[in-house]
């Protein structure tokens, strides 16, 4: 419900004002001033309610003074499209007023929010009182105009969106930790305890303020100060105002929603608590805490609440947390399935600190990806410069990858240590998966068998579990592909992890392709062999790229290419004799497919913060037998270059 409010606002809710209102004006006075706070009308609108509509006449503008909101456009087939978000100290609707067309979209508060709002007729008073208040108008339009050509708009002319970026990412301010089981009657609640173990590492990440229904009633030294709703407008204002001085005062405010209460309404229905509701409409983000023993049907708050009335556009995060003696996750698809609205999960073992310092990583914009490329068997130089980071204490906390790099990234994923890491991935390089020749290559010259048996036995042996799904990693992770039947690049993070780590390798002619439903998956290096740039599209803070690729192109001693016979010939001498280097049928194959890669490799390189590339060019895509040479080399070269940084830029990637 929008109510008009009484200007009770709090000494920094003026002070916002104020400086919303010299950025509209210039330089103004008391006088001007006092024109203008007869004129100002303070709205408090709720969570989940929509401001204005796309298409309606633009008469005002407001100063957002607390609180966020949304801007998005809808389409003739009714299609949302978000185009930004709208924060404190920012303003909507100016354009709109200064140009006298209609709203180009609807603006949504994603949160309880306080906005002061100034009439198109209130504003053409100040302008009439005070002419040279249009100067500065005039340089506003101007400038919005040229920002319009540079980035997307979030309200058409009504506000200019902040770019969609994941690298850096954008953190959320206020959190809602929600259960969606309850422990024991006795117990500690799971949002209490998860609070307890996440604040002090959030904490050094930034200020840090843990906030519940029992903290707000001893604050105000009143029983149920929390439960305060609409129907008491001044304590909900007061509660309203202190919350917002104290996230004014603090980088993460942590909301920790009451256990679900066994009361019941008048309909017979289980019942949410006013302070509960207030979480959910202040959230930046959901974090929905799943006891993953228990079934993964919705739980009765998802059904009735979460799906529609109190959904507010806050993205929801999962998090299954799993006993501490947990292996490997299992069935998490029957968790994500009935939960569209879940936008990214973790898994979590409550009581272990490198799960819950990854948590606060994550959620403070700091985590680090580690992407690695594709290159056959140099690719086992990832596990060398795996083991160097983790020498170096830098944490990973999403892995992602093309063909072995894929492969590798999925071990890494599997939260082992480097050691049994290493043995196994050895273990798995004895398949020699290239010595699998097809005797009838209609579709490949290479079966595939063998590498299928090489990638089951590897994630077997990590897991237990021989057809594990991408999303059961306690670690984030993505495998990347080509799409022969769309011609586009697939990015896999859920699905059998078999299936996609086959796709990734599937080197087009060599390997067979994958069926996908209604489309042939083959070699994720045909389009992004080194993909940093999906990484950080995975909002993380740092970007950690292991590259196999080397800048030494092949130089040409002849002017056209040798007959058969003359290159048969040439085969029977020795190397040092040999007259002619030329590539071989199936590294011309191999290196064709990797073209456009190639060419995008510069672009990618620009998407990391740290970067590796090891020479291992000595060594051929298909020496699967140089394990642990390529290894070392692998490790020697992270060294040199772990060694080379400043302590500042080690700090950094270890925060």
């Amino acid at each position: 419900m929008r109510l008009t409010i009484e200007p009770l606002a709090n000494a920094h809710q003026k002070e916002q004002l104020l400086t919303n209102l010299h950025r509209i004006f210039g330089e103004f006075d008391t006088t001007m001033l006092a024109l203008l706070e007869p004129m100002l009308e303070w709205v408090e609108i709720s969570g989940g309610e929509v401001l204005f509509r796309q298409y309606e006449p633009g008469d005002c503008l407001y100063f957002v003074i607390s609180g966020r909101l949304q801007a998005y456009t809808t389409d003739e087939q009714g299609n949302h499209q978000v185009m930004g978000e709208i924060i404190r100290g920012e303003t909507v609707g100016e354009m709109a007023i200064f140009t006298g067309d209609p709203r180009s979209a609807t603006i949504v508060a994603l949160r309880d929010s306080v906005l002061v709002k100034l009439s198109q007729n209130a504003f053409e008073q100040v302008i009439a009182a005070y002419p040279t208040v249009s100067i500065n108008v005039t340089k506003l339009i101007i400038n919005r105009l040229r920002t319009s050509q540079e980035q997307p708009r979030a309200a058409g002319s009504d506000v200019t969106s902040r770019p969609t970026r994941s690298h850096p990412t954008k953190k959320p301010v206020n959190i809602c930790v929600l259960a969606l089981h309850n422990g024991p009657a006795d117990s500690i609640s799971p949002a209490t305890r998860l609070a307890a173990e996440l604040s002090p590492l959030l904490r050094r990440k930034g200020t840090t303020f843990v906030v519940s229904s029992d903290e707000v009633n001893e604050v105000f030294n009143q029983p149920n100060f929390a439960q305060v709703d609409k129907d008491n407008p001044i304590a909900y204002r007061q509660l309203s105002q202190w919350l917002d001085d104290q996230e004014s005062q603090h980088e993460f405010m942590l909301y920790l929603a009451d256990p679900f209460r066994p009361e019941h309404s008048g309909n017979g229905l289980p019942v949410l608590s006013e302070w509960t509701r207030r979480c959910l409409r202040q959230a930046d983000e959901i974090l929905l805490l799943a006891d993953a023993t228990q079934p993964p049907d919705l739980t009765f708050i998802e059904k009735h609440y979460l799906m529609n009335e109190l959904w507010t556009g806050a993205p929801h995060t999962l998090l299954l947390l799993h006993p501490s003696d947990t292996t490997h996750p299992r069935d998490t698809a029957h968790w994500l399935a009935p939960r569209p609205a879940v936008k990214r999960h973790y898994h979590l073992r409550p009581g272990l600190n490198r799960d819950m310092a990854r948590l606060a990583r994550i959620l403070s914009g700091t985590s680090v990806g580690l992407v690695l490329a594709g290159g056959g068997a140099k690719g086992f130089a990832h596990i060398g410069v795996l083991r160097a980071l983790q020498e170096w204490n830098i944490p990973i906390d999403v892995v992602g990858g093309t063909s072995v790099g894929g492969l590798v990234a999925a071990t890494f994923s599997f939260d082992e240590a480097i050691e049994p890491t290493t043995w196994h991935l050895r273990k798995a390089a004895h398949f020699n998966p290239t010595k699998d020749y097809n005797v009838l290559p209609f579709i490949s010259l290479i079966r595939g068998r063998r590498i299928e048996q090489m990638i089951q036995t590897c994630i077997s042996d990590f897991t237990g579990n021989p057809t594990p799904y991408i999303e059961d990693s306690w670690l984030t992770f993505f495998a990347l592909s080509s799409n022969y039947t769309r011609a586009r690049e697939e990015i896999h993070t859920r699905g059998p992890m078999l299936k996609y780590l086959l796709a990734t390798s599937a080197i087009p002619g060599v390997f067979p392709p994958v069926i996908d439903g209604d489309d042939l998956l083959v070699d994720g290096g045909s389009f992004n062999n080194f993909p940093a740039d999906v990484m950080s599209r995975f909002g993380v803070g740092k970007v950690i790229g292991v590259d196999l690729s080397i800048d030494k192109p092949r130089k040409l001693t002849m002017e056209q290419i040798p007959s058969p016979t003359s290159l048969l010939r040439d085969r029977f001498r020795s190397k040092r004799q040999r007259k002619y280097r030329l590539p071989s049928l199936l590294s011309l194959m191999l290196n064709a497919t990797l073209l456009y890669s190639s060419a995008r490799r510069n672009e990618n390189i620009r998407h990391t913060d740290l970067y590796f590339n090891p020479d291992v060019s000595r060594y051929g895509i298909m020496n699967w037998t140089s394990y642990d040479q390529i290894v070392q080399k692998g490790y020697e070269h992270a060294v040199e270059v772990l060694n080379g940084l400043h302590p500042d830029e080690l700090a950094r990637l270890r925060a």
